[in-house]
């Protein structure tokens, strides 16, 4: 059930991403090459609380090499998407989110930098100043993220059960060539 709704919501924002927002310039740097693809947070840490919190299976990152982005998550009943907007790289070592959409109201039109620092192919690690919650709480602390690259391999579905379904969403096959490839 769990790989069902996930492969669900993997393919509900392949499609959203596809059909709509305006495409940016392609970011060409080695270092945002490396970003391209699906993240799933592994562990998160708050500079007010100890130590790191390993997360639940179902919160993703999508960065999309034509500067979007979309975090989502899924559940055994539902999934969501939770941020969404464009990206851009500045250097190496910073990348802004520029949100479109959030359940947390306060960041919507706003820009979001983010300490980045990639480890190998497979991790990132992101780290951001939170100033409010999504329940307009303040918390003025800094947020740590480690995200680990999600490989079709890791996925409990098959490449020919993802080709089949993105089949019945999108008509371009060059398209859907690129995102199982």
């Amino acid at each position: 059930m769990k790989t069902k709704l996930f492969y669900s919501a993997l393919v509900c924002v392949i499609a959203l991403l596809t059909g709509c927002g305006t495409a940016q310039k392609r970011l060409k740097s080695a270092t945002a090459k490396r970003l391209y693809g699906l993240w799933e947070v592994k562990a998160i840490h708050n500079s007010n609380e100890g130590g790191y919190k390993e997360m639940p299976h179902g919160m993703f990152k999508m960065i999309i090499d034509d500067g979007r982005f979309v975090n989502f998550m899924t559940t055994d009943k539902a999934s969501m998407i939770t941020v969404d907007g464009t990206y851009r790289l500045v250097g190496d070592s910073l990348y802004i989110e520029e949100i479109n959409h959030s359940f947390n109201r306060t960041q919507i039109g706003k820009d979001n930098p983010l300490n980045l620092k990639l480890s190998g192919s497979k991790f990132m690690y992101l780290r951001w100043f939170q100033a409010v919650d999504e329940f307009g709480k303040d918390q003025n602390q800094w947020v740590e993220e480690i995200w680990q690259r999600v490989e079709l391999e890791d996925m409990e579905i098959s490449r020919f059960e993802l080709e089949q379904e993105l089949r019945t969403l999108l008509k371009d096959a060059d398209l859907i060539k690129k995102i199982i490839d």
